[in-house]
């Protein structure tokens, strides 16, 4: 039950930092700092379901806790490449309404590759030491049963 739990906890938070990474990559006019601080703010909302996801889980919670970073990651850049698509196709504008103009959306390269490498980089260093954590706390059987 504490298993489904986590894993349900950190789906939520994932979708909700992946979110935020996503919004990273679109200029819609602001600087690199808003689209930070979107990244900030979305992130505290996934804060307290990692949190709670962290606590519930039963296994190795750091290393849950940074595959969970690191697969939100891997999937706001999968998004991203999929936005990169669609906006660089010239072929886009005949799905749009002819009464509508394209709304003027860029991609920002610099804040989402700074946003996913930031997320990606804390989820692989807490997977790091949370699996190293576990390999101490659990002596190899070679060490404890020898060589023969």
């Amino acid at each position: 039950m504490r298993r489904t739990i986590s894993v349900i906890l950190f789906c939520i938070g994932a979708w909700l930092l992946m979110s935020g990474l996503v919004v990273a990559w679109v200029s819609v006019g602001g600087g690199s700092i808003e689209q930070l601080g979107a990244v900030g703010l979305m992130g505290a909302f996934a804060a307290p379901f990692l949190a709670l996801g962290t606590a519930a889980s039963p296994g190795n919670r750091l290393a849950d806790l940074g595959m969970t970073l690191m697969v939100a990651a891997g999937i706001a850049a999968a998004v991203a490449l999929m936005m990169w698509m669609v906006v660089s196709d010239p072929g886009f504008k005949q799905f749009m309404p002819p009464d509508q103009k394209i709304p003027d959306m860029h991609l920002a390269p610099v804040s989402g590759l700074a946003a996913e490498f930031i997320v990606a980089a804390g989820g692989y260093l807490l997977w790091y030491f949370g699996r190293q954590r576990e390999r101490r706390e659990k002596p190899d059987l070679e060490r404890i049963f020898g060589d023969s």
